[in-house]
């Protein structure tokens, strides 16, 4: 009888064990650029995402960081620039676009305010690299306006310094408002709205934005995107799917949390705590989400536009 009880027991346990092993709680890993593009997680990463046992974990990184943490076999989701994730899908990464999140938040902030993009020639305008600059020189391209990457104004030519980082050309733009000189700096949302708190008399002279327009016809440009490792794409479709719907909502909850956003982003440590918010600022950086199969053809001119890339299928996520 006590046999009997002992492998009666043996059979409880193990099939508690394997009950528990089947309820057993899965993470997935998103990597996010701090930056403007957190500001399209704003909403999960207030309030967490768990959908049926998979919880999810939030890393906030250095943007400079973000392709190499993409690259990595822990990363499963991540918010980068659209160039950045076609040029690692071209290296054999195994990623899919699944919506895009941010549609351009550039601006030629500046001493003085412009009419025309023609207003630039002769003029200093400093600017970051990458994506930045590639699209100043694309706007400056489809405008027939010459430029030229020089640290001195340049007669006829647009001369482009280029910076390291955003925060450097803040300073440099309240030192010319002083001196009375003339200067412009490419700057993206929120860091316009916290350059104009400290530079007195600081324009917002060229909207990027409404440029692109004017030559691609599209609203906007898809700046960032979110992307999904392939295979957990595959193995978790239905996550993927509830957490692209909880993204639905965040451009509703920015507009009624924007004063709360650095409290937010304090707890993640992210240079976001730093900033102000207003509803011009949540406006102007055009957060979004529209899924892969809506922006296909707005993210192939983009692509093309900026980094001379042709995209394959594969690229874009079906669901």
């Amino acid at each position: 009888m006590k046999k009997i009880l002992s492998l009666v027991f043996l059979f409880l346990c193990v099939t508690l064990m394997g009950c528990m092993n089947e309820k057993e709680e899965k993470q997935a890993n998103i990597y996010i650029p701090d930056g403007t593009p957190a500001l399209a997680l704003a909403k999960v990463l207030d309030e967490g995402f768990t959908y049926e046992n998979i919880k999810t974990n939030f890393h906030i990184v250095q943007a400079s960081e973000i392709a190499a943490r993409v690259s990595q076999d822990s990363c499963d989701m991540a918010i980068m620039p659209t160039t950045a994730a076609v040029q690692l899908f071209q290296r054999g990464i195994e990623l899919q676009l699944a919506s895009v999140n941010v549609f351009g938040n550039l601006f030629i902030t500046g001493t003085n305010e412009l009419n025309s993009l023609e207003e630039l020639k002769g003029k200093l305008v400093l600017t970051t690299g990458a994506t930045t600059i590639q699209m100043v020189k694309y706007v400056l391209d489809g405008n027939q306006i010459p430029y030229e990457e020089a640290g001195e104004a340049i007669d006829g030519k647009v001369a482009l310094s280029t910076v390291n980082d955003a925060s450097d050309i803040i300073p440099q733009l309240k030192q010319a408002i002083i001196k009375g000189t003339e200067l412009y700096g490419v700057l993206g949302e929120p860091q316009v709205t916290k350059a104009q708190s400290v530079v007195d008399g600081l324009k917002i002279s060229v909207d990027l934005q409404a440029e692109y327009k004017k030559i691609s016809s599209y609203e906007g440009y898809p700046q960032a995107c979110l992307i999904v490792k392939k295979s957990f794409a595959l193995e978790n479709a239905n996550y993927v799917k509830a957490f692209l719907d909880a993204l639905e909502e965040n451009e509703s909850y920015l507009n009624e949390n924007y004063t709360k956003l650095p409290e937010i982003f304090a707890k993640y440590e992210s240079n976001l705590a730093n900033m102000t918010f207003t509803l011009d600022t949540i406006s102007r950086c055009n957060l979004r989400l529209e899924r892969a199969k809506e922006v296909k053809a707005s993210v192939e001119t983009y692509v093309q536009a900026l980094i001379k890339k042709d995209i394959s299928a594969d690229f874009f996520l079906e669901s």
